[in-house]
């Protein structure tokens, strides 16, 4: 059952919250207004910024029935008139509440742990339907009664809710809603729900859709809305004869593209007389004559008392001279000391001390140690060759080569006989398949030299989820590995001669299992948490899940277990990395739920990529992006070493300077992008290349801060330190880290948070790892999001969320705190309260105008204007076969480019002082940036707005603008100078000569150095 109402507004009122601001004003506009009118006749329930308010039929002043920091929606009076049911998250998550007029409780009648919502009456008022949402986002459609009892009518199918339950008076038949329709073949479809048989059918199907079904109160007649075109329009149907016809044409656009949880269009109700319905749209609520569609608007005044929380927002630091490592790999006790990998070399840490083992470009990884032969075998990876492995004395830094096809190798083990098995990737690689992207790999058995493939692996595609595969000869002479079957994580084990392969151990939910050497136990990663099971086989395949309560389990740490997680040889202690230490555990003190655990600092210092030059940029046009938006004419820019020391008309510069004269020409600072993707996830093997085209990519086009927003913690900082020291080309990475899934929407990655100890657990995984923020992504629990907000708060990280294309949840989350939105909410137009709301708070919004919910995504105008196949700067980037699949893309009008209108609802909201940030998504590297820019135009941005969104605004959201940002005294030297003035014509930023990052000057063709010292652009694998 759900957590007791009392028991969570304690909770709630024991967290520690920021100071708050307190919106209070009279409403006569609202967004999203859901209305049910009495069966009297003589009143109207309404919904308004997440509260519900009563008034009478005829309008005027509104009283609400409900206060607090709860969220309130979708009111439907009961049959009798004497209760209003609706959707509340006043328990910890969305409920079905009853609250009755005469005694003003209030009920729940829902009682699940599954969010619930968009409640209906039976005709006789002993049940209510609600659509439930379950952990995969399946929508689940259940009965209740008033006792607490629940009967499923339509199971949980695919992610296309069924919403609006009406029960018809008299046929037997349900009418609802179901999303499974695609625009404008179909689209939403009223279906109809047999009571005596459970028998299900189409009812309507018609091209635009059809949405929110609402009977008439003597059940002849059925109101929808339908999208006509480019309009929503409400349409009255004659259940009899079938005839319809359109009543208005003057509704809000509905949100069928986004097939969203709460139905396409806001309630609307019948007046009990049949002869009108009351429906919302341009802010107001209305009622049509159903025979006529004559409309009269209902005014109305609601007084609105939100308390908003402050805006979660921290300052983060940008190093300068040195940094610490942060992402440390594969650390196993050897003899003489730890031995891992950080920044593509092997170092053995001895006390105090790390020694560099390999020193070299290449980028090494999986080092595994022979204590037999004292030796370490390790991958190996650089661009031009591909990958090998190869074998070194802990003590003398020769390698040796053991294999010879060229691929991506790791999941490295040693028998005591000496024989080595590893797994390879396949041959795609040579045909220009990502690292990232390769899913086909086989088991390699090597002895004296000679290579056996004893069996093919298919490695899991669940993307951000990877944890490399293991290896293990086990004491029976057989090889134990991994692999996915099914996409469940499987133990296999085979023969030295690859006969005889069997499944040991199914990990319903894991990313990683390791078997220890004495085949005793198996230490496992699921949900980012780590447990041991024991190894039992006997025969039977054996299915093991600490979630589902499948076999013994025990938690190995709750404060600090991490991944890749390695026995020692005696099979009694385990070890694993987690940001900068190396940690170990023994198996009793695991057992015993002892928290005594060793712990070892593995991190060391690097300094800095920055020059010992001073450059001068002279007759230049900047666009400084300064508070006081100064753009100075014939300026001069000077630069010493990472850092602008000087910027206008009456420079002086400096003898030895390198001066650029650089008249007709723009700089503006280099762009942020808010919301970046930069490639594909870590390869399954956990290579990492030597050049990432998206870095490359987006430094040539101008883009010198990058924020991934959906990230992975095995790689994204040690890109980031690999960045820092110079040693990558690319733009400066900050990074989420995983992102927190509560839901099981991506299983594998689904994160637990039952509570703030929950939360303080996940958020701190993420901060030792090196994130300044994190994503809450498919969270649709209000209880788990503030939990998750508060951890952010305590810990001193910022807080972003995927919107989902769910208003409703999003300004949940603008209450509570949170930092920022990424992608739209998906709705337009908005009206005065959702402003307001949104200006009460300091939430900023990543639009990412390239792809956006409820409609077609912006890159499609794109993919439709530009032959991107023939331009000769992305294809520096891209194999030309990656982009000619562009060549026939989908077509659409003119008119149904959605960004425009979403533009349009954007620009108001940047008008009244809501933050807006660029965010080009990795839609196309680089070019992506450029693209959102010009989107914003389209839907009315000046050019200095846009530009404005595409560098300073990010840089503030996210605690960075204290050194970059803008081109002003004492930040950083990161900028873009351009051949044409973008303000004239915002495609103009596109004519980029140079990139300066951190003082660098890059070309502005390819990426390669200019000065101070030139640098061709590293050459790309996959082009090869």
């Amino acid at each position: 059952m759900k957590t007791n109402i009392f028991i969570y507004l304690l909770i709630l009122l024991s967290l520690k919250i920021g100071q708050a601001e307190n919106l209070s004003y009279d409403a006569t506009e609202g967004t999203l207004i859901s209305v049910d009118v009495s069966p009297d006749g003589k009143k109207i329930a309404f919904d308004l910024l997440g509260h519900i308010y009563i008034m009478p039929v005829s309008g005027g002043k509104a009283i609400a029935i409900t206060t607090g920091t709860s969220w309130n929606m979708f009111p439907r009076y009961s049959p009798d008139g004497n209760k209003i049911m609706f959707t509340s998250d006043r328990s910890g998550s969305d409920d079905l509440w009853v609250y009755d007029l005469n005694s003003k409780e209030m009920t729940n009648v829902s009682k699940m742990e599954l969010p619930v919502h968009q409640g209906t009456w039976s005709t006789d008022g002993r049940h209510v339907f609600g659509t439930a949402l379950n952990m995969k986002v399946r929508h689940p459609v259940y009965m209740f009664n008033m006792y607490g009892e629940k009967q499923e009518i339509l199971p949980a199918g695919a992610r296309t809710p069924a919403t609006h339950f009406e029960m018809h008076p008299n046929n037997g038949l349900i009418y609802f809603a179901n999303g499974d329709g695609s625009l404008y073949k179909s689209g939403d479809r009223i279906k109809t729900y047999n009571m005596k048989n459970g028998k299900i059918e189409v009812y309507i199907d018609r091209p635009g859709g059809a949405s929110n079904p609402t009977l008439s109160p003597d059940g002849k007649q059925l109101a929808y809305t339908h999208r006509d075109d480019r309009q929503t329009v409400l349409v009255v149907h004659d259940l009899e004869t079938r005839e319809e016809k359109v009543v208005n044409r003057k509704l809000d656009f509905d949100r069928q593209d986004s097939g969203s949880f709460y139905g396409s269009y806001t309630n609307m109700s019948w007046h009990p007389n049949g002869q009108e319905i009351f429906i919302s749209y341009q802010g107001g609520i209305h009622a049509v004559k159903a025979r006529t569609g004559k409309a009269r608007k209902i005014e109305f005044s609601a007084s609105v008392n939100r308390e908003i929380k402050e805006t979660i927002r921290f300052k983060v630091d940008v190093p300068r001279t040195t940094a610490t490592t942060r992402t440390h790999r594969w650390s196993t006790k050897i003899q003489g000391g730890i031995l891992y990998e950080s920044m593509g070399d092997l170092y053995l840490k001895k006390g105090s001390k790390n020694k560099n083992l390999t020193n070299s470009k290449d980028h090494e990884t999986n080092p595994v140690y022979d204590p037999g032969s004292r030796m370490i075998y390790f991958a190996s990876w650089n661009d031009k060759d591909m990958g090998a492995v190869y074998k070194m004395a802990v003590n003398n830094n020769k390698r040796k080569k053991i294999t010879d096809v060229p691929s991506q190798y790791g999941s490295i083990a040693i028998s005591k006989k000496g024989h080595i098995a590893y797994i390879r990737g396949g041959g795609s690689l040579i045909n220009g398949k990502l690292l990232e992207g390769q899913t086909d790999y086989e088991l390699v058995l090597n002895w004296k030299g000679k290579e056996t493939e004893l069996a093919d692996i298919t490695w899991s595609g669940n993307r951000y989820a990877k944890r490399p595969p293991t290896v293990l000869f086990g004491t029976d002479d057989r090889i134990y590995y991994s692999d996915y079957v099914n996409d469940i994580l499987t133990i296999k084990s085979i023969t030295l001669d690859g006969l005889d392969e069997k499944e040991i151990y199914k990990f319903s939910n894991a990313t990683r299992a390791v078997i220890s050497p004495d085949m005793k136990w198996i230490a496992f990663r699921e949900y980012h948490r780590s447990f041991v099971t024991p190894f039992e086989y006997v025969g039977n395949t054996l299915t093991v899940s600490d979630a589902d309560n499948k076999a013994y389990t025990k938690r190995v740490d709750r404060e600090h277990d991490g991944d890749f997680m390695s026995w020692s040889k005696d099979g009694r202690t385990l070890a694993w990395t987690r940001g900068k230490y190396h940690y170990e555990k023994t198996l009793d003190d695991i057992l015993k739920e002892n928290k005594k655990i060793s712990k070892t600092d593995l991190s060391f210092t690097y300094a800095i990529s920055k020059p010992e030059s001073e450059i001068a940029l002279t007759n230049v046009r900047v666009l400084t992006m300064d508070r006081n938006k100064q753009v100075l004419d014939n300026a001069t820019i000077l630069i010493k070493e990472d850092e602008i020391i000087d910027v206008g008309t009456s420079v002086n510069i400096p003898k030895g300077a390198k001066v650029y004269n650089l008249k007709g020409r723009t700089v503006m600072p280099g762009m942020f992008d808010a919301h970046g993707h930069y490639g594909s996830p870590i390869s399954s093997l956990n290579v990492i290349e030597q050049s990432l085209y998206g870095l490359q990519a987006n430094l040539a086009y101008g883009v010198t801060t990058m924020y991934d927003v959906y990230g992975t913690t095995q790689k994204d900082f040690w890109v980031s330190d690999m960045l820092q020291r110079g040693d990558l080309v690319g733009p400066r990475i900050y990074s989420v880290g995983d992102p927190i899934f509560v839901t099981k929407y991506r299983s594998k990655m689904h994160r637990p948070i039952k509570s703030l100890e929950d939360a303080l657990e996940h958020v701190k995984f993420n901060k030792d790892h090196g994130a300044t923020a994190v994503k809450d992504y498919s969270n649709h629990t209000r209880a788990a999001r503030q939990h998750l907000a508060e951890a952010s708060r305590q810990l001193g990280v910022n807080i972003i969320s995927e919107s989902f294309g769910n208003p409703q949840m999003n300004m949940t989350q603008i209450v509570d705190g949170f930092t920022g939105l990424e992608h739209t909410m998906g709705l337009e137009p908005i009206y005065e309260d959702v402003i307001q709301l949104l200006k009460a708070s300091k939430l900023g919004i990543t639009p990412t105008l390239v792809v956006v919910y409820n409609g077609p995504s912006g890159e499609t105008y794109f993919h439709q204007t530009e032959r991107l196949w023939e331009d000769e700067k992305l294809l520096q980037f891209f194999r030309k076969d990656k982009l000619i699949r562009l060549r026939r893309p989908t077509f659409y009008w003119p008119d149904d480019h959605y960004t425009v209108q979403m533009g349009q609802t954007l620009k108001k909201l940047y008008d009244r002082g809501i933050k807006l940030h660029m965010g080009a998504h990795g839609q196309m590297m680089g070019l992506g940036a450029h693209w959102e820019m010009e989107l914003f135009t389209q839907g009315g941005f000046t050019n200095y707005d846009a530009i404005e969104i595409a560098t300073i605004n990010g840089f503030t959201h996210h605690g960075l603008d204290h050194l970059l940002g803008s081109i002003e005294v004492g930040k950083l030297a990161d900028m873009v100078i351009m051949t044409k003035n973008p303000l004239d014509d915002i495609r103009n930023t596109r004519s980029i000569e140079y990139v300066i990052k951190n003082g660098i000057l890059f070309s502005g063709k390819d990426a390669s150095q200019v000065y101070p010292t030139p640098t061709p652009a590293p050459k790309l694998y996959f082009k090869e």
